[in-house]
């Protein structure tokens, strides 16, 4: 992890569609989120890839239609067993599912 973070992040475990194209995605957990993005958990194989830049879909537990980010890989290391884990600087996430995600971070911290 990076010693740079100005915000701090929850743990939670969200499921997260890692997305890089129609037909390639796959399903990730996170491990813990914070205002500018999220570190996630999974498995290498289809839909994992080696991307600078994978769309981000989630559902927050507020009952709110799914969350889509833009997010820049920043890292990836060993996880547990065979998972991979990898950090994601959030590059675009639109107004109002940024208020919500906020929100939400806020009331769960």
């Amino acid at each position: 992890m990076d010693d740079r973070r100005t915000h701090p992040r929850i743990a939670r475990q969200l499921l997260v569609d890692h997305i890089l194209g129609e037909h390639d995605h796959c399903l990730c957990v996170t491990e813990d989120l914070g205002p500018e993005g999220l570190r996630l958990a999974g498995v290498p194989g289809h839909g994992w890839g080696a991307p600078r830049y994978a769309w981000l879909q989630f559902r927050l537990p507020d009952g709110g239609p799914p969350v889509r980010a833009l997010g820049e890989l920043l890292y990836e290391e060993p996880g547990r067993g065979s998972e991979r884990v990898r950090g994601y600087r959030f590059k675009y996430l639109n107004p109002h599912a940024r208020r919500r995600y906020t929100a939400w971070l806020a009331a769960a911290a």
